[in-house]
């Protein structure tokens, strides 16, 4: 805590912290478990967490009963996940929260460093306010799921911001505070905890202080760490080509094993540039930019200059590191977002100070603070209220995906059939565990026997299920083909199709 902070009464920091919570409540909070688990990551993750629960081994992550070979990362989040589920139930909600908390925790550390850093609590606000407007954080995938990026941001932005202060003031404790949150980034999404190194090493070059590296070896050294092996998970060594760094590089790095959201390989090296100034940042990345000038326009060694080139250097160097690798995924470039809504907060908190120091030279009253605050709500005023708006059209894509409806439909389903215990999914071939998620958490909270399987093996097997469970017009087509049916539940696009004869 800075001298200017300590010498704030208690009430006023309570009572600041209370607008940031209520502000970051709606974009992170509000309408969090309305949407089904998502076919991805989301419903991988809370499958494993699930069976942390079943099987009572957190060490080794198991996908329908077996140890996971597909998801590489380390165990971090499902722990967590599990945590939230013991507690709540296995919810949408229990399986988003940890994200959510996460993305709140992100946000309050952009407050406090913009308090600190830009001299300012308005500052502060201004930066957690962009980067709860910021469409390329506060989205599926990130704040708004059930997936490793929110974790991820929280723990590069601590590492970052702590890197800034170990840089600024020499003091070890920062860099074994940065080393700490950087391994507890890998231990949440593998080399992707790593992606901020080159730039703090840049930050350093910058600022003139590559002499500090050598003290602060053993703190940033942790983040290098390559994560513990846990037998049958990251870093397994079961025979997997998943289970070798160079398993990992191809499958989480290299792009050989998953496509890119703009075309894996195919796509160009500034599509992470274009989607800031189109789509994801592009109402504050002017002011970003200006913020990073001010790394070379402030007075050398001012807290403004710091900030500016520390940050500036990490977060440009991260966006080029992931621009470089082959994958580019839409959500790669989350842990960008905190590092550029303090340089969008430091590029206006600048220009309005110009502007009141002219007015003052003018003979005229400095703004008083009510009117600072004020200019501080009216500029994130549009952004804010548009965030809120994708916030609630995000969850009318439940009704878009029916393989993501069965969650709703088997709860109804327990609740007006409950003599029906043992039944089967439709599987469709597709890669999706978001039913696979919903059948376990049936197994889990009431015991069903649930299977997923196709009509073709059902036709085949020598005996067929008696009831399926089937979402979507081409599914309950694809069912009635071969069987004579009866529906014993509809609701939306999904039906409990009892099956009779073959046809």
């Amino acid at each position: 805590m800075t001298r200017a902070a300590s010498s704030v009464p208690l009430a006023h920091r309570l009572a600041r912290g209370l607008v940031v919570g209520l502000a970051a409540a709606g974009p992170l909070f509000w309408l969090l478990g309305r949407l089904p688990a998502q076919q991805w990551d989301e419903a991988r993750t809370g499958l494993n967490a699930l069976e942390i629960l079943v099987n009572g081994d957190a060490l080794v992550l198991t996908h329908r009963g077996v140890p996971d070979l597909w998801n590489s990362k380390p165990p971090l989040l499902p722990w967590l996940q599990a945590l939230s589920m013991l507690v709540l139930g296995p919810t949408e909600l229990a399986l988003r929260l940890p994200s959510a908390l996460a993305a709140l925790a992100t946000v309050g550390a952009v407050y406090r460093a913009g308090s600190r850093w830009l001299g300012s609590w308005r500052a502060g606000l201004l930066a957690a306010l962009v980067l709860l407007s910021a469409p390329g954080y506060v989205r599926l995938h990130v704040a708004r799921t059930g997936d490793y990026d929110a974790l991820l941001t929280l723990w590069t932005t601590l590492g970052a911001l702590a890197w800034l202060a170990y840089a600024a003031t020499g003091r070890a404790r920062h860099a074994w505070g940065a080393g700490a949150a950087f391994a507890l980034a890998v231990l949440t999404k593998g080399v992707a905890g790593l992606f901020f190194g080159p730039g703090l090493l840049a930050a350093l070059w910058l600022t003139g202080q590559l002499r500090r590296l050598r003290a602060g070896a053993p703190g940033p050294g942790w983040g290098w760490w390559p994560g513990p092996r846990w037998p049958g998970t990251w870093g397994r060594e079961a025979g997997s080509a998943r289970a070798t760094w160079p398993g990992v590089w191809q499958y989480e790095v290299g792009g050989a094993g998953r496509g890119g959201s703009g075309g894996g390989t195919a796509t160009p090296v500034h599509w992470y540039a274009w989607e800031l100034a189109t789509a994801k940042f592009s109402y504050w990345l002017p002011a970003a930019l200006a913020g990073a000038g001010l790394g070379w326009a402030a007075p050398r060694q001012s807290r403004a200059w710091w900030l500016c080139r520390v940050l500036g250097a990490t977060a440009g160097t991260m966006l080029l590191v992931i621009s470089l690798v082959p994958t580019k995924l839409g959500w790669y470039d989350a842990p960008a977002y905190p590092l550029l809504a303090l340089l969008a907060a430091a590029g206006l908190i600048g220009l309005g100070r110009l502007v009141a120091a002219s007015v003052a030279a003018q003979g005229r009253r400095y703004p008083r603070p009510a009117v600072r605050l004020l200019a501080v709500l009216l500029v994130a005023a549009v952004p804010y209220s548009a965030q809120l708006v994708r916030t609630r059209g995000s969850t009318d894509a439940r009704l878009q995906e029916a393989a993501l409806m069965y969650g709703g439909h088997l709860r109804a389903q327990t609740q007006r059939l409950p003599g029906l215990r043992d039944y089967a999914l439709h599987d469709d071939g597709r890669l999706n565990d978001s039913p696979e998620f919903y059948a376990a958490v049936q197994r889990y909270q009431h015991g069903h026997r649930v299977a997923r399987v196709t009509p073709e093996s059902a036709v085949a097997g020598a005996a067929a299920p008696r009831v399926v469970v089937a979402c979507g017009e081409p599914a309950q087509r694809t069912w009635q083909r071969y069987y004579r049916t009866r529906v014993l539940l509809r609701s939306d696009s999904c039906v409990t199709l009892q099956l009779q004869d073959r046809r």
